[in-house]
């Protein structure tokens, strides 16, 4: 007698779980990627900051002793003021100017796409490669900044040897190289602004100024707020163009908080401790951002 036998066939997953695993599938180079460049970079640094290792030997557990040695170095305090002095000043002036060149750049007129190209071609630009070129520019001898100076009558500045002068240079350069994206992020805002709120204020007596102040201002208070955060952040982590421009001189007047780590980290090889400063840092970043987002809604509107 013959027997005949029923084909198991597996159980056919339904759509909505093909989908889902293959959405998982997409995800999993991303996720391995996180996994293997941040998530495993941060656990191992915070394990780090709490040893002392100097790459050419063992790793020696010593606790709280690269946080208690970060507070009591005068440097590190140094580093840090140089840090917030440059952030008081660099997150304001980019600021209000990305604005202004914003307004300026959001109108009707022949060949504003050209200008517009114009102000972001500092941002796909090298940061190495154009602070180099500032740097020649600013040179106190053969400077071009210096000769045009000179010409019109005026001394020559050291730019990048004054202690007086230097971190104001960077903050030049700085804005210079970020207009780009601000001036981008704001034309967006801008454009989002109902014609019609501009034309009702027209039509009450509202001058240009009225309008800016009562309309513009709030209208935009998102996007600034937006970028007060971003540039905060980066502005503590300045690092690029100090290293290039100045080195952190004259006299360390320009040594911010991630020059100073990158001594300890590739100079002084004690990797222990650098990582220990850049979670000091991430915590000052951290702090800073909860206290402006907390006191973000007395000048924030989002309606």
């Amino acid at each position: 007698m013959a027997v005949t036998r029923a084909k198991r066939r597996l159980p056919r997953l339904s759509t909505k779980t093909e989908q889902t695993v293959l959405g998982y599938l997409c995800l999993l180079p991303t996720f391995a990627y996180a996994a293997v460049f941040l998530v495993f970079p941060v656990i191992y640094s915070l394990v780090l900051s709490f040893q002392r290792w100097r790459l050419y030997g063992n790793q020696e557990w010593v606790g709280f002793d690269n946080y208690r040695r970060i507070f009591t170095d005068s440097v590190f305090w140094l580093s840090l003021k140089n840090a917030g002095f440059y952030a008081v000043i660099f997150v304001p002036l980019s600021i209000i100017i990305a604005l202004l060149v914003a307004i300026l750049l959001n109108q009707k007129i022949r060949g504003m796409n050209f200008y517009r190209t114009a102000y972001f071609v500092p941002v796909v630009s090298s940061t190495v490669a154009v602070a180099v070129v500032w740097s020649f520019l600013f040179d106190t001898h053969y400077g071009l900044v210096n000769e045009w100076l000179s010409r019109i009558g005026l001394g020559r500045v050291g730019w990048l040897t004054d202690p007086d002068v230097a971190m104001f240079s960077v903050i030049i350069f700085s804005i210079w190289k970020s207009l780009g994206s601000n001036v981008v992020v704001y034309l967006a805002a801008l454009q989002g602004v109902p014609q019609q709120l501009y034309e009702a204020a027209e039509i009450d007596g509202a001058g240009r100024w009225g309008r800016f102040r009562y309309i513009t201002l709030p209208m935009v208070s998102p996007t600034t707020f937006f970028m007060l955060i971003m540039g905060l952040i980066g502005a503590l982590q300045v690092f690029e163009q100090i290293m290039i421009m100045t080195g952190g001189g004259p006299m360390r007047a320009t040594y911010v908080v991630y020059m100073y780590m990158y001594d300890y980290a590739f100079r002084y090889s004690e990797m222990g401790y650098a990582s220990a400063v850049g979670y000091i840092m991430a915590i000052i970043i951290f702090v800073l951002t909860v206290i402006n987002m907390k006191v973000s809604g007395k000048f924030v509107h989002y309606e």
